[in-house]
């Protein structure tokens, strides 16, 4: 080839490159690609999927999602594993399409037309610049997105279960409140009474004899109202009006009983922690005296809430994994140190990530290039297992490393892996012969 050839210049080289990368040829190497890294994908998320499947029906019932719900929960879970997923997918996909041109002969008659290391460069280029792209944007932004809308399907399905009713023999956690719905209880007894020393409100209006003021009382209220404090409410019914377009509800209570007293144990949450503020009362007898506990009985009632008193529900931005890489990226988290520290590890993480697509190509080649008759059956698995270690090294890196600046989640990374993939390049310039040469083929 003399220096006036096309490809001699950089010009030549170039648009050579163009016009391949746009041919028939390519285009069929990047559907093929394509399709098996899809099949693949599709399998390890049904795998994923299957596996996580009984911890999202249990957390979907748990906020009274219908079916509906649930199928919208599972399908948002599966960004969780996407990232790792499609390096995976590239990987196989890259090996398999690379071993099947290599096999039948199509690398040597490539080579021997004078299409030879550059082409192939190009097309594994292609591939890689795409997986990366494609894992940024999964684990960069479908990922938090999905996140947030499975905290939105969850949130939208416990508070529409409220306003239809609560079940029975059920508890419900609420920040500050633990409600139970019990079986209809006729005629039950009034809240307990300190002797002489509870006042009794009573603002029920027309109210019954004796005899016949025993009412059903279907929900039981727990509430913890200061350090020393509760307060227990019981009603025969209950319905929730709203929420408006400002967040507000009215909670609305018939037949209604408050009994506030000194709660020297204050009930658990719902995983077995106190509620924020409760506290032991070993000195109750001296709270009993200077606030005594007050019973109030009422018809009905009304009192207007917001949703967050009920179910609070933060903002996106303010939790770390719902934050997009643009947001990690362009708007620091300083609310608290810790904060920050935690964005940019999921921010260097992600990257990380991201990159091991890119890797996932080169790692194919160079397992194409180590394949013969006496390797083929661990060939894949270990450029696998290599892939995944690399991983690895890297979150071990970023958690030691811990960055706390965009510089230092994204620098250690992308060093990590230039430096290995610079050392996969010169192992492929190094068995250049046998990922040109078949070498499955019988003797």
């Amino acid at each position: 080839m003399t220096a006036s050839s096309p490809q001699a210049t950089p010009g030549g080289l170039s648009v050579t490159l163009a016009n391949f990368v746009g041919g028939d040829y390519a285009r069929g190497f990047f559907v093929r690609i394509l399709s098996q890294a899809v099949a693949v994908i599709i399998l390890i998320e049904a795998i994923f999927l299957a596996e996580h499947f009984t911890w999202v029906f249990r957390d979907a019932v748990r906020h009274e999602a219908d079916l509906t719900g649930i199928a919208l929960v599972l399908a948002c879970t599966s960004t969780e594993i996407f990232d790792l997923a499609l390096a995976i997918a590239i990987l196989m996909a890259a090996y398999f399409s690379l071993l099947r041109m290599r096999e039948n002969r199509e690398l040597l008659v490539l080579f021997a037309s004078g299409l030879g290391p550059h082409q192939l460069s190009a097309l594994i280029v292609v591939v890689a610049l795409a997986g990366q792209v494609v894992g940024t944007l999964g684990s960069g932004v479908a990922d938090p997105l999905s996140r947030y809308a499975q905290r939105s399907i969850l949130f939208s399905s416990e508070l529409r279960s409220l306003k239809k009713g609560v079940a029975k023999n059920e508890f419900y956690y609420f920040p500050s409140y633990t409600a139970y719905a019990m079986d209809h209880v006729v005629d039950g007894a009034p809240p307990p009474r300190a002797s002489g020393a509870v006042p009794v409100i009573d603002a029920s209006a027309n109210v019954a004899p004796a005899s016949s003021s025993g009412r059903d009382r279907t929900l039981f209220v727990y509430q913890q109202t200061g350090a020393r404090t509760s307060r227990v409410v019981t009603a025969a019914q209950a319905r929730l009006d709203g929420p408006d377009l400002s967040g507000r509800i009215v909670l609305n209570l018939n037949d209604f009983t408050s009994h506030t007293f000194a709660d020297a144990h204050p009930m658990a949450s719902e995983n077995g922690a106190s509620h924020a503020g409760r506290l032991n009362c070993p000195d109750c007898v001296e709270i009993w005296k200077d606030g005594p506990p007050v019973s109030m009985k009422v018809r009905d009632m009304s009192q207007l809430m917001m949703v967050d008193q009920l179910l609070p529900f933060t903002s996106r931005s303010s939790n770390t994994a719902e934050q997009t890489i643009f947001e990690q990226l362009f708007v620091p988290d300083s609310r608290t140190a810790d904060a920050r520290a935690a964005q940019m590890r999921l921010l260097a993480e992600r990257f990380s990530r991201s990159l091991l697509s890119f890797l996932a190509p080169l790692m194919a080649l160079l397992g194409v290039a180590l394949t013969n008759r006496l390797t083929n059956w661990f060939a894949l698995p270990l450029s696998c297992l290599a892939l995944m270690s690399v991983n690895l090294l890297c979150e071990w890196v970023i958690t030691t490393i811990a960055p706390a600046s965009v510089a230092g989640a994204l620098l250690p990374a992308f060093l990590l892996y230039g430096g290995i993939a610079c050392g996969v390049f010169a192992l492929i310039v190094w068995r250049h012969n046998d990922f040109v040469r078949p070498q499955l083929g019988r003797s």
